[in-house]
């Protein structure tokens, strides 16, 4: 159809000009070669990659109970004085999160435990704090506390 580029382009010219339409010429930054805030596009990506970091989803306002821990879901024993958390069978998902790290937020206190177990009573984000684990967060004699959680 067209010989050359040449012919081409000016058969793009000549039917933009006869619709009416500009031709899609490179126009020049409006503001010369350097951008007006004075930031160029490598210092944004520079300041990008050490600036943000995703932070951790945790769940909020979890409800904690306790249960004595032993035999469990992801198939070992529990040691009687380990933090160990059972989740609710949604979360757990048969045994996807088998052995993971979490941390749980109980008013301001921090404690790091593993899952290895599943709480078939919980629903949610709810979820079973062996003993030692609850104990550590709150008295046991609370029996029920709220809470936030989070995979590590």
């Amino acid at each position: 159809m067209f010989s050359s580029s040449r012919s081409f382009i000016l058969t793009v010219l000549s039917l933009s000009a006869a619709f009416g339409a500009a031709p899609a010429l490179a126009a020049p930054h409006p503001h010369g070669n350097e951008p007006p805030h004075g930031i160029t596009h490598s210092h944004i990506n520079r300041a990008n990659r050490t600036t943000f970091a995703l932070a951790p989803r945790a769940f909020e306002n979890s409800r904690f109970t306790f249960y004595d821990a032993g035999e469990n879901a992801c198939g070992s024993v529990d040691d009687a004085n380990a933090y160990i958390m059972a989740l609710s069978p949604a979360f757990f998902n048969n045994g996807q999160h088998c052995f993971q790290k979490v941390t749980i937020d109980y008013q301001g206190k921090k404690v790091q435990a593993t899952v290895t177990d599943e709480c078939p009573g919980c629903s949610d984000s709810q979820a079973d704090l062996s003993r030692p684990l609850f104990a550590a967060l709150a008295p046991l004699d609370e029996g029920v506390i709220y809470g936030s959680w989070w995979f590590n």
